[in-house]
């Protein structure tokens, strides 16, 4: 299935990290949310990818895209070899795009291992970076083409837009709800009920939510201390901090910091 994204020209791809990674049976990691795409290419082998709500096959010569924010657990049935991607893909309002569409939850036939080798090649020139931003276009290509859109979402993002970015550009301070009612133009109760019934959840959580995204790319992506990372997502108290994060992770703060070791490295 086509589809069309809105902004589509001002997306901002974030290549994370990519590497070969060999795996055995002992690939069987805990489940937890990361807070970036997966692209993985399986070369050889057999495994699974149990998610929040549906698994993916992982066979050889295939294409799976495995989105952010979602519980990923990890099987494997007999060895593999496979390359993986890590990035995001963003709107100008910091969403990213898979936040907005569903990838497919078949994996795609792809037996070009050329691409991913570009990815993944540690030579650090711009050329190299630059092949390596073209290769991930060019994977992710058939993905987007499969992938369906949420369709309240998309209906109705160019009225989300404005506020996504609101919200995205204040991370680091408090957010209120009546402020964004005034963006909107609306009474706070109406502007509650509106968000609500689009992105499926009240527009407080949705900060929230926002804010431990960025808390858990900190935790797994810097050296920071928690504290100085509940402060850079607006949180003020440390304490309050690890409860919102372990409210929507399911791990506290200092727990998430550890499942580093499990990124297939």
């Amino acid at each position: 299935m086509a589809i069309s994204f809105p902004s589509f020209q001002s997306l901002q791809l974030n290549l994370i990290r990519s590497y070969w990674q060999s795996a055995n049976t002992n690939w069987n990691y805990p489940s937890y949310q990361r807070p970036y795409n997966w692209l993985i290419h399986t070369i050889s082998g057999h495994g699974l990818v149990q998610l929040d709500d549906y698994s993916i096959e992982l066979k050889p010569n295939t294409l799976a895209l495995l989105p952010l924010n979602k519980q990923c657990h990890y099987h494997c049935y007999e060895p593999m070899q496979l390359g993986a991607c890590a990035f995001t893909l963003e709107m100008p309002s910091g969403v990213d795009i898979f936040q907005l569409y569903q990838p497919p939850k078949i994996p795609i036939h792809f037996n070009d291992q050329t691409l991913m080798t570009k990815i993944i090649n540690p030579a650090q020139t711009h050329k190299h970076y630059f092949e390596a931003l073209a290769a991930t276009y060019q994977l992710l290509a058939p993905i987007i083409d499969q992938s369906e859109a949420y369709t309240s979402i998309n209906h109705h993002y160019q009225r989300l837009e404005q506020i996504f970015s609101y919200i995205d550009q204040r991370l680091a301070q408090p957010i209120s709800v009546p402020e964004l009612a005034s963006l909107h133009g609306t009474s706070t109760a109406h502007f509650s009920r509106w968000f609500t019934q689009i992105v499926e959840m009240p527009p407080k959580k949705y900060i929230n939510q926002r804010k431990v995204d960025l808390a858990c790319k900190q935790l797994l992506l810097s050296d920071q201390t928690i504290a100085e990372i509940a402060f850079n997502c607006g949180f003020e108290d440390p304490l309050y901090f690890s409860k919102s994060f372990k409210k929507i992770t399911g791990l506290t703060p200092r727990d998430y910091r550890k499942t580093k070791k499990y990124d297939l490295m």
